[in-house]
């Protein structure tokens, strides 16, 4: 198993200097078939982004609101990971299941007064952690809510710019 604490520790010594830590990450989605099934390419990982039937789709992959949990999920997973290594925090399981209240009847032509992105967007973390005193727990919690990358970034509502090729 990595140990997470001696890797950043290690990677801030290689590198002391901040912006030697900034980074481009980029990721391509393609449709190119009748299916309209979305092909996400990220380095050399490819995942599927789909709609249910009632949308048009096959169901054949998550849709994109349900990627954006996922996202939330994992990055915030890995803040907790991170923050437990760096306090030195013990943690057996980490689990973190993000929800969120969607409603897409504008694509429909319809009107709602329903927020027109995914909204109340709510993640709930369970941590085991048998021999940690509950006041480090929370300590991590504050930690992780916190230096979130992806939940401070839906939070601050970061702007999106959009050109055509």
């Amino acid at each position: 198993m990595i140990d997470k604490a001696a890797a950043i520790r290690g990677l801030a010594v290689a590198k002391p200097d901040a912006a030697a830590w900034r980074e481009s990450v980029s990721a391509t989605c393609v449709a190119d078939d009748r299916t309209g099934v979305r092909k996400l390419r990220i380095r050399d990982w490819q995942l599927i982004g789909d709609s249910g039937p009632g949308f048009g789709g096959f169901s054949l992959g998550p849709s994109s609101p349900e990627l954006l949990c996922g996202v939330i999920s994992t990055c915030l997973t890995h803040t907790y990971e991170i923050g437990a290594c760096l306090m030195g925090i013990a943690l057996d399981r980490i689990e973190v299941r993000v929800t969120a209240e969607n409603n897409d009847a504008r694509f429909g032509g319809l009107e709602t007064d329903d927020p027109a992105t995914p909204s109340n967007i709510q993640a709930r973390v369970t941590l085991e952690a048998p021999d940690v005193p509950a006041e480090r727990l929370a300590e991590l919690h504050r930690y992780a809510s916190a230096n979130c990358p992806l939940t401070n970034l839906i939070r601050s509502g970061a702007p999106v710019t959009v050109t055509v090729a």
